[in-house]
């Protein structure tokens, strides 16, 4: 094959790639989201190191001010898992699960008391 005919398949087969474009990532509202505070039930402080999960891929751990976000939750029912930093126990006798639409961003707050 000549040097000159590699060089169009070689072109060819790029303009075919860049045709094609970038790959294709799902917009946001296609997923929901979960974000809330863990808070200290009697100064209503926030808690810091808090583990927040659900689907068991899905996690963050709370910020200094006590606030997580979880992004890229797909549609359907949930449950989120709250394991609190050492010292503190969960004070939800509800639990924490639901449903989420696509889209859609809902609050779960975590009330926590010092052990």
């Amino acid at each position: 094959m000549s040097l000159s005919r590699r060089w169009v398949l070689i072109a060819l087969s790029l303009g075919l790639l860049a045709a094609c474009g970038p790959p294709q990532i799902p917009p946001a509202q296609n997923y929901g989201v979960i974000r809330g505070r863990a808070y200290d039930v009697a100064t209503n402080q926030g808690v810091a190191g808090v583990s927040v999960s659900t689907f068991t891929i899905y996690n963050a751990v709370t910020a200094a001010d006590g606030t997580y976000r979880i992004g890229n939750i797909p549609a359907g029912s949930y449950t989120v898992q709250v394991t609190p930093p050492q010292g503190y126990t969960v004070q939800s006798t509800a639990g924490f699960q639901g449903s989420i639409a696509l889209g859609e961003t809902i609050t779960v707050d975590i009330p926590l008391a010092k052990q």
